[in-house]
């Protein structure tokens, strides 16, 4: 049976066999430090926008993969010398906003009760941890490049998601944007210095930029849209929108009443 030729051959040396490129450590160091502490500074200040709105800052399911993967990256597998206290200070934090995520994460979850939503952060973790672990030794990936970059996707798009279906900027700062995407452009040139022939991470990461920007333009419409300044440090929490009639949740009750303490508190001030 006739089929047309195929458009590409695959290569003989598969591309994840390859290993890294020879680089300079200072040109590694003038990458590699931006997005790490792009990173930092992004899941520092949305801990404080959490505390502000008392929603999570990072959306939920992506805590528990990036915990998952900063866990076993720096304290369960065998990792490069020089990745390994960078993921071990990313998880320090993380465990911060799975706190955080604890606590406030089940209200972008109303129809679920607070002890099954605690089931599935842990399952969850627990089952990305697996994940990470077989994915990582199946490749050999030392530098944890293929979970961390398709992870890095899926939290891009995540914060997207959260926004729509929010339907407000609840937990969220264009500070955490911008270092968001700060963090992941440096990641990007890192990958791509280090892996000059890969081109799925130039795909990959050409995805995540565009991802990000998307997401910083959509969020600076929607506080502008509220009526708020989206440089405000201290802006005030925005209005959760209503449910429409007939379609209440389980979550709509608790939220008027974390109103309520908000007006007593204000009114006291």
């Amino acid at each position: 049976m006739w089929f047309p030729p195929a458009l590409f051959d695959l290569p003989d040396i598969a591309p994840v066999t390859l290993p890294e490129a020879d680089r300079p450590s200072w040109l590694f160091w003038i990458l590699m430090g931006p997005c790490a502490s792009g990173w930092l500074v992004a899941y520092g200040l949305a801990i404080y926008r959490a505390k502000l709105d008392k929603r999570v800052g990072i959306p939920v399911f992506v805590v528990e993969v990036n915990l998952a993967w900063e866990f076993t990256l720096s304290l369960i597998l065998d990792q490069a010398d020089v990745q390994r206290p960078i993921n071990l200070s990313w998880f320090l934090v993380d465990c911060f906003i799975l706190r955080q995520t604890l606590r406030y994460g089940w209200k972008d979850y109303p129809s679920m009760s607070r002890r099954a939503f605690r089931w599935m952060v842990f399952g969850v973790i627990a089952w990305s941890a697996v994940f990470h672990i077989m994915t990582t030794y199946e490749l050999k990936d030392a530098t944890g490049i293929y979970t961390g970059t398709g992870l890095n996707v899926f939290l891009s798009l995540s914060f997207i998601f959260m926004l729509s279906r929010r339907g407000s900027s609840l937990g969220q700062s264009m500070y955490v944007a911008l270092a968001k995407g700060i963090g992941s452009f440096f990641a990007g040139w890192t990958v791509l210095v280090m892996y000059p022939g890969h081109h799925l991470f130039i795909f990959l990461f050409l995805t995540v930029w565009t991802i990000d920007a998307t997401y910083c333009v959509l969020l600076y419409r929607k506080v502008r849209e509220e009526g708020r300044s989206p440089w405000a440090w201290n802006r005030p929490p925005a209005e959760a929108p209503d449910a429409p009639d007939g379609l209440a949740t389980a979550g709509s009750a608790p939220r008027q009443e974390e109103r309520e303490p908000a007006v007593r508190s204000g009114a006291s001030g």
